[in-house]
């Protein structure tokens, strides 16, 4: 099955980076010399070539590649909660498949990766770079750090990605959202200038309790608090975030524990279809 699973992703998310984001534009800046050609209005001066312009008699220019592949980052809840589960999974069990998987076919594509563990603080930051092998051990690796905080604070995150001097990037954010909304004013700025993808990671037990006579003792997993739930009022989701996200006009995508990893891979399959169809409708 994981087999399957990987071949999916690799296809889908190799099509949506190399599509998308990576790709070769010729450009008289670059890194990479391409060709010469003949000067064009519009060309800048200092790209004249002038051996080739005495030797031929015409203004030629120097035309470079310059790579457009872009720089993946995974910012990676690793609070309490994330330890969850009433189902199949716990949500860390989520991230970690689905961070292996992008992480394996965004590397096959030549593009960096880095990663951003956070909790109510910043636990981690690997700093962009290639390789497959060397990314997919870190990826194993973020599971078993320990963490200094056990809260969520989700614009310490935004905030941190906002100070790096990076160009424009494909930025995913897993977590269960499931924090303090202050993060209004670092999210658009950071939406602003990157691709933010949300990967809502949820458990059906956040969303919906049996609507029942009596009360439930449960212990919040970041806190350490013991909580009574009064089961005759049903459960309250509170939302906010994504109704953000549909202001900031921020794709995003739900994964919760009870579904299992062809469904995880079908949802994705629908995400990057629809974006990569919308961008493709908006190149037009």
């Amino acid at each position: 099955m994981k087999s399957r699973i990987r071949f999916h992703m690799q296809r889908l998310v190799s099509n949506l980076f190399e599509g998308v984001f990576s790709s070769y534009i010729k450009t008289t800046r670059g890194v990479e010399l391409d060709e010469l050609r003949a000067y064009q209005p519009g060309d800048e001066f200092r790209s004249i070539d002038w051996k080739a312009t005495t030797r031929t008699g015409i203004l030629h220019v120097r035309l470079k590649l310059m790579d457009r592949r872009t720089c993946v980052f995974f910012l990676i809840d690793r609070s309490g909660s994330k330890k969850f589960g009433s189902s199949y999974f716990a949500k860390e069990d989520i991230q970690t498949a689905i961070v292996s998987l992008l992480v394996q076919s965004a590397t096959e594509t030549g593009n960096q990766v880095s990663f951003v563990t956070f909790t109510d603080r910043i636990e981690r930051f690997v700093p962009p770079q290639s390789g497959q092998k060397e990314n997919i051990r870190i990826v194993e690796s973020l599971k078993n750090d320990k963490t200094r905080g056990v809260n969520t604070d989700l614009n310490c995150v935004f905030e941190f990605l906002n100070t790096l001097q990076i160009t424009p990037s494909l930025v995913f954010v897993l977590s269960d959202f499931m924090a303090p909304y202050n993060y209004t004013r670092s999210l658009k700025t950071l939406s602003q200038k990157h691709d933010v993808v949300p990967v809502i990671i949820s458990d059906i037990r956040e969303e919906a309790i049996p609507k029942v006579r009596g009360f439930v003792a449960v212990r919040d997993l970041e806190t350490e608090k013991i909580l009574h739930l009064d089961l005759t009022k049903g459960l309250v989701s509170d939302l906010q975030y994504k109704a953000l996200f549909r202001k900031l006009n921020l794709e995003y995508l739900t994964l919760r524990t009870d579904q299992d990893e062809e469904q995880w891979v079908r949802l994705f399959f629908d995400f990057f279809d629809k974006k990569i169809r919308r961008r493709s409708r908006l190149k037009r």
